[in-house]
């Protein structure tokens, strides 16, 4: 008897050893899971994040190319400049070289990294085989970090971008980021203080931080880089007990005491002749032990169930219908895989996972599937399990827990939408975008792609924005980006690039009248107003247009050629489209050397002045003279004013190129004066950019008493331009210009914007009649009466008229006899420069 109840006693103990067993091993299995999907998801964005600093890096060898391509002749002071821009941008980098074709340095920013000048690559066996792949393979190429020469700990990256010239190498781009830093920014923003990160090489060696402290608990991923790969490592410096490992304790602490009385009580029982009452009172004790055990499983965060594939009965915890929503019902794998509530998508894949296992295929399975609730939403869930063999190697059982991942499937659906679309509009985002696009321009088999893309950017959007606030604009973006998916379609694709501008791709054009047509659908839905909060707002855009992409082309091309065109929409008044062709990329490259003559003239000094005198018709004597800027370029020959101004205004340089002239001839002015020459007035032309800016009433002043010049023999130009800024400001700051004593004068009347209104309330001196009048006066008599009538309107006002022009003496017969004032022209006097124009005066007088 006593050897029974010792059997009954010991079987009993194994199978709660079992079940206690199972309880911690799945308990343990969610925890590291848990643990395993943290390291993932920081080792994920960390990897993330190295790449796309290492792409912008990237980005910037790849703009210094491109300034390389479109001047070859880069010097040191451009090279600084060019550095210095991206530097400002970039703070993670340290310096960035131009090495030659030997590979020797031949230029380096900033100065403190001077000692790099003339060092080689070649001879250098750890980046030999770097620099022989990256002329080979016309790739960029990466070295490993290294510290930099005289510093104790400072890891310097180094990123080489190839240069060719008629297909043949000419040197590298070599950009060096301080790697520390940015990877101290990394860890700071991404990792939590108790992870530890170690970075290795292709070969596996340390590249940076320390080993892992566990390398069996640690999150392994290659991360790409160039023409190499890192494989990053990440582990938890120590384990942190938490509420699964105090249940697991807590569990044990139970069943060991439960088993402990349990054995007490029995061991009891042999001491007293085993009668009914102790009997009893055993299975009593039995009765509450399966209680306790019950009441754990319940307690566990996982619905746990088991399968008895002998007697086909499954068992389950009640967390069961609190994780998957529906009671159980059935028996075998249907009652465990109810089919009626697995999503339909999910439901073939988790059959053949569960399939496998029974056959043997495999030992454990790991699912993750959607359940639907009762109010027919639905709810992800992972099962995990595992099939239990017998000594014959038939399947026995099965048992597994299922859990509620719907939270960290929402992370992860957010984390990803967050990466690829747009938060505010809910479009597509420029990363989504040039993904496609690459896709895209990839697919293309034939020498040319039918489809097109649309650059979109809202007119005039930042006076919207300090005028209404960015609430009121964001909601304005909203319903921008919503009337161009409203008249796209399904195939096509909108973007917002960022700020103010979309991006459309638009597929399978059949030809250009259709892309045409799109384009004038876009302009026309912007003619209906934006309503929103009680408001109504007017918007127009400017579109650029690339048609036809061709195979070669990168995603970074066809934007810059759709930012072309668009740019060029913008020049030519907005509210409109302009389609790309191969003649604005010289266009630009045309503006781009223009803009680098005047920076360089005004750096060296070497603007020229012309001068052109004016006659007053009535006393037959100099009545004064006008100012004119000159430029000339080794290169590009004499620039017409009309080309590098209009660039000297759209690059913002018209503030220094202003100040120049009017500085220098005010000069000359002064010196004409004290030689004797008597000319009248000096009339210098301003720019409305110049008379906006705040500081220009100051420079003015400046000006006069550093030169000593006159100041009631100074007369201002200002076209009629500024007229497009009409305002109480351009009054007030004309008035304080006249209360110095300045003269001013209206330049090309009648050719623009003028408003008879206006000439009542502006605070002008003289009227400047444009030469197109006169041009046409001598065969219109329409034109002839224009003349006539501004003449006369102006004298009404007490404004002097100067004619622009006259190359005849016909012409100036006229004009003197409608009362004209003073003329202007190539039959009064050439304009010329300084010394000319002395000569000119002393001969004259």
């Amino acid at each position: 008897m006593r050897n029974k109840y010792s059997r009954y006693i010991a079987v009993q103990t194994v199978i709660m050893l079992t079940i206690f067993m199972t309880i911690v091993f799945v308990l343990l299995r969610s925890q590291q899971s848990e643990n395993n999907y943290l390291l993932s998801s920081i080792g994920q964005s960390v990897s993330y994040s190295l790449q796309q600093h290492i792409a912008i890096t990237e980005g910037v060898l790849t703009s210094l190319a491109y300034n390389y391509e479109i001047d070859d002749h880069i010097d040191q002071r451009k090279f600084n400049i060019l550095a210095g821009k991206y530097m400002e941008e970039n703070p993670d980098i340290l310096y960035i070289q131009h090495k030659d074709k030997d590979t020797v340095t031949d230029m380096v920013y900033p100065e403190i990294f001077d000692y790099t000048l003339g060092v080689s690559l070649k001879g250098r066996p750890e980046v030999e085989d770097a620099i022989e792949k990256a002329i080979k393979n016309k790739m960029t190429t990466v070295n490993d970090p290294f510290i930099l020469k005289g510093t104790k700990d400072l890891l310097g990256l180094v990123i080489r971008y190839p240069l060719y010239k008629d297909g043949e190498f000419d040197g590298f781009f070599v950009v060096v980021f301080n790697f520390n830093a940015y990877m101290d920014k990394v860890i700071k923003e991404a990792v939590p203080n108790s992870y530890h990160i170690s970075i290795y090489n292709k070969k596996g060696g340390l590249i940076w931080g320390e080993s892992p402290w566990k390398d069996r608990d640690s999150f392994h991923v290659k991360v790409p880089v160039m023409d190499t790969y890192w494989t990053m490592k990440l582990s938890k410096e120590e384990s942190s007990i938490n509420a699964n490992g105090a249940l697991i304790g807590f569990i044990s602490l139970l069943v060991l005491f439960l088993m402990g009385i349990l054995i007490y009580m029995q061991m009891g029982l042999f001491k007293k002749d085993e009668n009914l009452q102790h009997l009893a009172s055993l299975h009593k004790e039995l009765e509450r032990l399966k209680e306790s055990y019950t009441l754990a499983l319940d307690s566990a965060n996982d619905a746990l169930w088991e399968w008895n594939l002998i007697t086909d009965e499954i068992i389950t915890s009640d967390k069961w219908i609190d994780i998957t929503g529906n009671a159980l019902e059935g028996h075998g794998i249907s009652g465990i895989l109810q089919k009626e509530t697995i999503h339909q998508e999910d439901y073939p894949a988790v059959r053949a996972a569960f399939d496998a296992c029974l056959k043997g295929e495999t030992r454990e399975f790991n699912q993750e599937y959607r359940i639907r609730n009762r109010d027919d939403t639905y709810t992800w869930v992972l099962n995990r399990g595992k099939v239990y063999f017998d000594g014959e190697g038939l399947p026995g059982k099965v048992a597994g827990a299922v859990s509620n991942i719907e939270e960290r499937k929402q992370r992860e659906s957010k984390i990803e939408y967050m990466a690829f679309y747009d938060t505010l509009t809910g479009l597509p985002n420029k990363m989504n975008f040039m993904s496609t696009l690459e896709e895209t321009l990839g697919s293309i088999e034939n020498s040319l792609c039918r489809d097109s893309i649309l650059m979109i950017d809202l007119d005039n959007f930042k006076i919207h924005n300090d005028l209404l606030g960015l609430d009121f604009c964001d909601q304005l973006l909203q319903q921008v980006g919503d009337r161009l998916t409203g008249i796209l379609g399904q195939k096509n694709m909108v973007a917002r690039f960022g700020g103010d501008e979309f991006l459309i791709l638009i597929r399978d054009c059949k030809d250009m009248s259709e892309v045409k047509k799109l384009c004038q659908n876009i302009l026309s839905i912007f003619g209906a107003p934006f309503v929103l909060m009680e408001k109504s707002v007017y918007l127009s855009v400017s579109i650029g247009v690339v048609h036809c992409m061709e195979a070669g082309q990168t995603a970074n091309d066809v934007l810059r050629n759709a930012d072309t065109a668009l740019n060029k929409a913008k020049e030519s008044g907005k509210n409109q489209y302009c389609i790309y062709d191969a003649q604005m990329h010289d266009e630009i490259i045309r503006k781009s050397n223009v803009e680098l003559c005047i920076r360089e003239a005004l750096a060296k000094d070497d603007l020229l002045i012309y001068y052109q005198p004016q006659q007053d018709l009535f006393r037959n004597k100099i009545r004064g003279v006008e100012a004119l800027a000159r430029l000339h370029s080794k290169e590009l020959g004499m620039i017409s004013p009309f080309e590098f101004i209009s660039v000297a205004e759209y690059t913002g340089l018209i503030i220094p190129l202003g100040s120049w002239i009017l500085k220098n001839a005010c000069k000359q002015g002064k010196a004409w004066i004290d030689s004797g020459c008597k000319f009248g007035k000096l009339s210098v032309n301003i720019s409305v950019h110049q008379l906006r800016n705040e500081n220009f009433y100051d420079l003015l002043k400046e000006v006069l008493n550093e030169t000593q010049f006159p100041v009631n023999q100074l007369e201002l130009e200002i076209t009629e331009s500024v007229l497009l800024e009409f305002s109480q400001n351009n009054i007030e700051i004309l008035k304080k210009l006249r209360s110095l004593g300045v003269s001013i004068a209206l330049d090309d009347f009648g050719t623009g914007y003028s408003s008879l209104n206006y000439l009542t309330v502006l605070p002008i001196d003289i009227l400047k009649i444009d030469k197109s009048f006169l041009g046409r006066a001598l065969e219109s008599e329409t034109e002839h009466q224009v003349i006539k009538s501004i003449t006369e309107l102006a004298h009404g006002l007490s404004l002097k008229v100067v004619s622009e022009g006259v190359e005849t003496a016909e012409q100036k017969q006229i004009l003197k006899d409608m009362g004209c004032d003073y003329i202007q022209g190539y039959y009064f006097a050439k304009p010329g420069d300084a010394k000319s124009v002395e000569k000119w005066f002393r001969r004259e007088q």
